[in-house]
């Protein structure tokens, strides 16, 4: 077998199910070589052929190792092999949602229908901001923490073949952690048929946040709303009656709501009664 005149050869797009192969040849005979291209996976082994120095081969395995090989075949005489190894790219990842949003934590969930998944380790890049961090799971779900209270995340999730490089398009999602309870909840002002709530907020995306106040007296229940202001007047309340006043804190997304923090207190009775 004569020695190769392949040189170069390099994977120039490594996609899902497909790989474009280029080379380059040292012989100026070249012009009249065609080219056969051995695809390989484990025991499975195909032969493809080109009159071009590159090759696009399909129908490949997702996440999976190939050996591919060129040989340059002159007047049906074939040159020594050329090989490269490397892996498809994953699938991306289905159905990525949040199974848990907390103050300071998320809990993801994702599946993969790729049948090489169960060699996939995925990378989960967490984006908030300018502020980038990326972590690793070894299965289809993940526990962020350390995050910031009522701040929006960026969540993309990556899967990632069995050589730790080859990675899949990532999926994303987008999403506010709860903004932390409100504080010193308390009743600046009781009257008759109106009370003033005051409250504080310590966490540093407060400024976005708005606040849901509802007021429960029996089976009736109001909700109101303020800006981001950490007071309100509750007007149009009946006289002597017990009410529970519960505040949440919601996130710029106008959705994502803190936990509530709640007083209970009687209305002043009137003195006409």
């Amino acid at each position: 077998t004569e020695p190769s005149p392949v040189l170069d050869l390099k994977a120039e797009y490594v996609g899902v199910t497909s790989v474009n192969l280029t080379w380059a040849v040292n012989d100026n005979a070249s012009n009249s070589y065609t080219y056969r291209i051995e695809v390989v996976n484990g025991t499975s082994v195909r032969n493809l052929t080109s009159n071009v120095t590159k090759a696009k081969i399909t129908e490949l395995i997702p996440g999976t190792l190939y050996n591919f090989t060129v040989f340059a075949v002159v007047n049906d005489d074939e040159t020594e092999g050329i090989s490269i190894r490397l892996y498809t790219k994953p699938s991306p990842v289905l159905d990525l949602r949040a199974e848990y949003v907390g103050v300071t934590s998320v809990s993801l969930t994702w599946a993969v229908n790729d049948n090489a998944s169960n060699s996939y380790t995925y990378r989960i890049e967490v984006v908030n901001g300018t502020s980038v961090r990326n972590l690793t799971s070894n299965v289809t779900k993940t526990e962020i923490t350390e995050l910031i209270p009522g701040t929006m995340y960026n969540f993309t999730v990556f899967a990632v073949a069995a050589d730790g490089q080859t990675e899949g398009e990532g999926v994303s999602v987008r999403l506010y952690t709860k903004p932390s309870p409100v504080l010193d909840l308390r009743a600046e002002y009781v009257g008759v048929t109106s009370v003033s709530l005051t409250w504080a907020v310590n966490d540093n995306a407060s400024n976005s946040y708005t606040y849901r106040i509802e007021v429960v007296n029996g089976t009736s229940v109001r909700n109101l709303t303020t800006s981001n202001v950490t007071k309100t007047e509750i007007t149009k309340l009946i006289p002597g009656t017990m009410y529970n006043f519960t505040v949440f804190a919601v996130a710029a997304d106008g959705q994502t709501e803190g936990e509530g923090v709640s007083v209970r207190l009687y209305t002043s009775k009137s003195q006409f009664l």
